[in-house]
């Protein structure tokens, strides 16, 4: 009569005989060895995996090629122009919430909120701000406070000049203040002035010259007279 099978958990190997004990312990420890390596390749392959992507995302951050996000918190590169246009036509959200806004006033005092740095070569530009047809280019505003500026241009240069203004047809500077000079000037002469009709143009008033002025003060009345102030109520007519 055939014996009955018999059953074992050992790990089946090719070619392998009958194992006793020691011989069970030591294909177990194998087996077990064999899995582990193949467990740690596994795992290394994953690791390695995860370092080059990782290390390939770091690399396109740092390129920032075109067409690559716009990375916060990071310096980004482009060898192109980058555009940025409403997706659909209509009015804009208005002066309270326009289009595109950077808000920088939790920043402390002394922070700056934008900064534009221009080529480095004598024609180069730093900024263009263009309003279109019959808009406005720029707008700046401040707060009430008295040494609050709403638009303060600096510029430091050997021999040219901060400001250049020109326009084909209008002022090329029209400034305005309702208690305050319009325009003030300061330097070796705090003004100097050129044009084809006339260096100057003071428009005369609707009325006679105030009674009482400051030093300094030139006033054309009614009748085309200019008059020159002393200071206080002293008065001179000019022509």
């Amino acid at each position: 009569m055939d014996s009955e099978p018999r059953f074992t958990d050992e790990p089946a190997l090719a070619g392998a005989t009958p194992a006793s004990g020691g011989t069970s312990r030591q294909l177990r420890a194998a087996a077990q060895n064999q899995t582990s390596r193949r467990a740690m390749l596994r795992r290394g392959s994953v690791v390695a995996a995860s370092v080059a992507a990782l290390t390939l995302l770091e690399q396109r951050r740092a390129e920032a090629a075109n067409g690559d996000n716009f990375v916060l918190g990071t310096s980004n590169n482009a060898n192109s122009p980058t555009t940025l246009v409403p997706s659909t036509n209509g009015d804009a959200p208005g002066a309270g919430n326009p289009w595109f806004r950077i808000n920088g006033s939790a920043l402390a005092g002394t922070s700056t909120t934008m900064q534009v740095d221009g080529p480095g070569g004598p024609a180069g530009v730093g900024l263009v701000v263009s309003g279109n047809a019959g808009g406005t280019g720029l707008v700046a505003t401040a707060g009430s406070t008295a040494h609050t500026v709403g638009l303060a241009l600096a510029a430091s240069c050997s021999g040219g000049d901060a400001i250049h203004a020109s326009s084909d047809h209008g002022a090329g500077v029209a400034a305005s203040s309702s208690t305050g000079p319009g325009v003030k000037g300061s330097g070796a002469r705090g003004g100097v002035f050129a044009g084809k009709s006339a260096n100057v143009n003071l428009t005369p008033h609707k009325v006679g010259h105030p009674r009482a002025g400051l030093a300094g003060d030139l006033f054309v009345d009614n009748h085309h007279h200019l008059w020159f102030c002393h200071g206080g109520t002293t008065w001179s007519k000019l022509t």
